[in-house]
Formats: C-alpha cells, sequence, structure tokens
C-alpha cells in the first residue's frame, strides 16, 4: 500500500477519542483538554456558524466579542490572585488580551497561531485559550436561557401561593396554614425567600458540575422552611402536599434529597404509636414525645461532594407552570384596530394591517423549578456554622470550577 493510501485509510478511521467521548461517553466539553482541531481561520468561522452564531452579522460579532471580555474578567475575578485569594498566581498572557478577532482564540486553541519559538509558549497559549473559550460557551447558554427575561414575574407567580398560607397569630407566631385556628396548621420559626442569584454564582454553579446547563440551575427561586423540631419539618412538607401547594408529579425526583429525618424508622414507629394511643396506652403528650424522638436523623450519605457530611434538610424541586401575559400581542392588537378604524392609505397602517397575530403567543407559559428546603431549629444552626457553612460549600464549588476550567494550567500553580 502507497504513502497516499495509507494516509487517506488513516484518516478515514482517525476518531478523536476525547471529542467522541463527549459526544456518546457522557463526559462534558469542559472537561476537553486536548484543544481543538482547527487549521484555518475558514474553519473557525464553520465552527462558529455551526455553534449558532455568524461573524458576519455586527451584532453577533459583537455579542460574541463580549462573552470574550466578560470571560476573561470572570476567570481574572474568581481564579487568578489577587482577587481570589485562593487562586492561581498567573497573568493572562498578552497575546490573549490584545486578541482582535475571535477565531485567534480558536486557532491558538489548535496550536495554528503565530508559531512561536519555543513550543511551551504555543502550549500555554493553547491553555489559556482553551480555558477562555469554556467560559465564553457558558456564558453563551446562561444569555440564551429565554426565560430569564421574564424573571421577577415568576418569582412573584410562585411566591405568592406560599405566601397565601404564611401568617402571623395575635401572639406575633408565624406559622403555616390558613388561620389562626386550623387544626393543622405547622408554627414555623422562620420563612425565607431566596434572592436571585447573582450572574457570577450562576457561572460558578455551571462551570462547576459536568452535567449543568443553565435550563438546570433549579434554584434560581427558593424558599426554606425552619421549624421548631424534625417532627414539624415532616408536616410541612405533608400540608404543602395536602394543600395541593406542592403537586407530587411536578417534583424532580432526581434533585429530591432528605438528610434530616429517617423516614423508614418514622414511618415503621408511627403506626404502632398511633395504635397505641387509640388503645389508651398513650396520652397526647407520651405520644408527641415519642413521635418526636421517632423523628431522628439518618445516617447520612453524601450525593454532593461540596455538601458537608454535617448539613441536615430536606430538600425537593418542584415544576410550576408559568403563565404571563404577552403585552406585545395586546399593544399591536389594539394597534391593528386602530388601524382597521382609520382605513388610510398611509404605508404605516397598510403595515400595520399586514401583520398576523396568529404568529405571536397571547400567553406565554412554561414550567418553572423552584427548590423548597425545610429544616428543624437546630439543625438550621448547625448548618451555619462550622463545616457545614455555606461559605465553605462555595468555596469547594469555586475550586471545583478552577480546576475543570483552567485545566493544566492549575497543576501546581498557587
Amino acid at each position: 500500500m502507497d504513502r497516499v493510501r495509507a494516509d487517506a485509510i488513516r484518516k478515514k478511521y482517525h476518531f478523536r477519542w476525547e471529542i467522541l467521548d463527549v459526544i456518546i461517553g457522557g463526559r462534558s466539553a469542559i472537561d476537553f483538554t486536548a484543544g481543538f482541531h482547527i487549521t484555518k481561520f475558514e474553519d473557525a468561522d464553520r465552527f462558529i456558524r455551526s455553534y449558532g452564531y455568524d461573524l458576519d452579522n455586527p451584532i453577533e460579532r459583537a455579542e460574541i466579542f463580549g462573552f470574550f471580555h466578560e470571560a476573561l474578567n470572570f476567570i481574572r475575578r474568581h481564579f487568578l490572585q489577587p482577587d481570589n485569594p485562593d487562586g492561581l498566581k498567573l497573568e493572562v498572557p498578552r497575546k490573549i488580551i490584545e486578541l482582535t478577532d475571535i477565531r485567534e482564540l480558536f486557532m491558538m486553541a489548535s496550536l495554528k497561531l503565530y508559531n512561536p519559538v519555543n513550543e511551551s509558549q504555543g502550549i500555554l497559549l493553547r491553555n489559556w485559550a482553551c480555558a477562555t473559550l469554556k467560559v465564553m460557551h457558558t456564558i453563551a447558554h446562561l444569555d440564551q436561557d429565554i426565560r430569564s427575561t421574564y424573571f421577577a414575574d415568576i418569582q412573584t407567580q410562585i411566591f405568592d401561593r406560599y405566601y397565601k398560607v404564611i401568617h402571623r397569630d395575635a401572639e406575633g407566631q408565624l406559622y403555616l396554614g390558613e388561620r389562626d385556628e386550623d387544626a393543622y396548621r405547622v408554627d414555623l420559626v422562620a420563612f425565607d425567600t431566596k434572592p436571585s442569584k447573582s450572574r457570577n454564582s450562576m457561572l460558578i454553579k455551571l462551570l462547576h458540575k459536568p452535567g449543568n446547563v443553565s435550563e438546570d440551575i433549579f434554584d434560581r427561586v427558593g424558599i426554606r422552611f425552619v421549624t421548631r423540631s424534625r417532627l414539624d419539618a415532616l408536616r410541612v412538607v405533608k400540608y404543602l402536599k395536602d394543600n395541593m401547594i406542592v403537586i407530587p408529579p411536578n417534583i424532580k425526583p432526581s434533585r429530591s434529597k432528605n438528610t434530616l429525618v429517617d423516614v423508614d424508622d418514622f414511618r415503621a414507629q408511627l403506626s404502632e404509636l398511633l395504635s397505641r394511643a387509640e388503645r389508651g396506652d398513650l396520652d397526647e403528650e407520651g405520644l408527641m414525645a415519642r413521635l418526636e424522638a421517632a423523628a431522628h436523623a439518618p445516617l447520612l450519605s453524601q450525593d454532593n461532594p461540596h455538601s458537608s457530611e454535617y448539613y441536615r434538610a430536606i430538600q425537593f424541586t418542584c415544576r410550576q407552570l408559568i403563565k404571563l401575559k404577552n403585552p406585545l400581542f395586546i399593544e399591536l392588537k389594539e394597534l391593528k384596530a386602530l388601524a382597521k378604524v382609520r382605513q388610510s392609505e398611509d404605508a404605516i397602517v397598510k403595515a400595520v394591517e399586514r401583520i398576523n397575530l396568529k404568529y405571536l403567543q397571547k400567553e406565554v407559559r412554561f414550567f418553572y423549578p423552584y427548590e423548597v428546603q425545610v429544616v428543624d431549629e437546630r439543625s438550621f444552626e448547625e448548618n451555619e456554622k462550622g463545616r457545614s457553612a455555606h461559605s465553605e460549600y462555595k468555596k469547594a464549588q469555586l475550586q471545583t470550577a478552577l480546576r475543570r476550567v483552567m485545566g493544566i494550567l492549575a497543576d501546581g500553580i498557587r
């Protein structure tokens, strides 16, 4: 077999195994370390166009360059010293900073630009280009989540269904229930709604975990109940279910987590305790004491490597159907009605008359996830301090994101 034929066959069966692993092996592109395989600017154009952007469109070109600058600022602020004292002792190379054509970034990532005198300089630029592109990719997906436009309305609709059953009685006691004399009310220590996540916080969350995409940030909207006891925490969940504030079919099963109460043991003891109370073997005070004891903490098995083993809570993710009126539909409908009345030959009026409202949604509808956390007062206090502190959780997230994005650049450099 001659060399030309051998090369043709080799090319035909040349698999880039790391890329194949991203497509069919479940690996994340953020963990990709081998760089790009783009040999000329035309290939970079084609890649960017296939990704979804057109560099010939000045608006889209400016948008991509905005992603580039935001990515560099994000890396400096969160992954490098001095902004992050635990970050890397590195500086962004000048050739990256001074870049004027985004295609050059792809060429650097493919070791096809500048032909540096020593190979190490080219590899350094490749690693920096890859790190920058990873963050740009994440920013692009975050920016194109159409639901973000409606975030304030989303929060209002979700929180409203909870605010309707959160009250204070005459003594100032906060409770979950319809009214003060509600037989099933649950007294609360606190009820909190989570403020919206900052943009950088969402980027870190997306970058730290392989499976995270913008649509899968489930805790942008969050609610927390703090109860007096673990038993009351279970009663909160029961109340939300019984009153159809939480609809079980709209729960995302993979997001449910309980490290607060050993439900299996509680369930086993509950039936026997209720039977004893019915027979008169236990008075109501004795029953409550035993139920409180039965609602003990489980042995923990951690699925989230960034959560402390001491963190105790019930957490689950609901999805609510959000319904939003489209103000543009109403305004165009009114405009068309005015145009019809005027019966003018004016070009603007004729253009308005040609607008077909069937291509415009009268109401925007979509399911949106939100997180509910229920925790007893003692566990809440323990969660907020020491090894369970939220700041430690965030720090661990950031370090994971740093290692995934910076790759080889992070090895041995502090």
